[in-house]
């Protein structure tokens, strides 16, 4: 194993340990060995190279798991194949959840707009159930893309913010219309499930 793949094993590990004690469980080393980490790691780490869509955080891996404080087995909580299967419906259920929500938006947006009130008018409101990336779609959805790009900055912070974004706008936008990373602005890496809770 070349030394980046193991540092960034081990970073995942380190986290995936971090993220599975802070559940409230209560790990026992003597009854297992703390290989279980770096096994979920290189799990985790298997799931985004098998499927580009399931994004490799810890934080919301270990999230997914159905771990019971009383009765814990990391190998099985975390290194197994019910675990994948776990976070991958987690997963799917954020995309879904988001999917709906700018669903809602361009819903109310393009009614406002199909209803005789500016598209500028409309976007550029104040009302705060419409985000950046919702306005943006719906600028690129009607072709005006002057005003789609007052919005990119803010839709690519919300990418950034959450790149589950991506999966969720299929459908809603074409792939080439997405807000391009190469000119994300920065913003502070924060954990999907960090990005999710603040959305609930």
């Amino acid at each position: 194993m070349s030394f980046v793949l193991q540092t960034e094993i081990d970073h995942l590990a380190g986290r995936i340990e971090r993220a599975f004690l802070r559940r409230g469980a209560r790990w026992n080393s003597s009854c297992s060995t703390p290989r279980v980490w770096a096994a979920a790691a290189r799990i985790l780490r298997q799931c985004g190279l098998d499927d580009p869509a399931l994004p490799t955080d810890p934080e919301l891996y270990v999230a997914a798991q159905g771990i019971d404080p009383e009765s814990v087995d990391p190998w099985t909580d975390l290194a197994s194949p019910l675990a994948v299967d776990r976070y991958r419906r987690r997963v799917r259920s954020i995309v879904r959840q988001l999917r709906s929500e700018l669903s809602r938006e361009i819903r109310k947006a393009e009614r406002s707009i199909e209803g005789g009130r500016p598209a500028a008018e409309v976007l550029a409101g104040r009302d705060p159930r419409f985000s950046p990336l919702g306005r943006y779609i719906v600028a690129r959805r009607a072709g005006l893309d002057d005003l789609a790009q007052r919005w990119s900055d803010g839709a690519l912070i919300q990418h950034q913010g959450c790149p589950l974004y991506r999966e969720a706008c299929v459908g809603l936008l074409p792939d080439e219309d997405y807000p391009r990373e190469s000119e994300a602005v920065p913003a502070p890496r924060r954990s999907l499930l960090a990005t999710v809770a603040s959305s609930n």
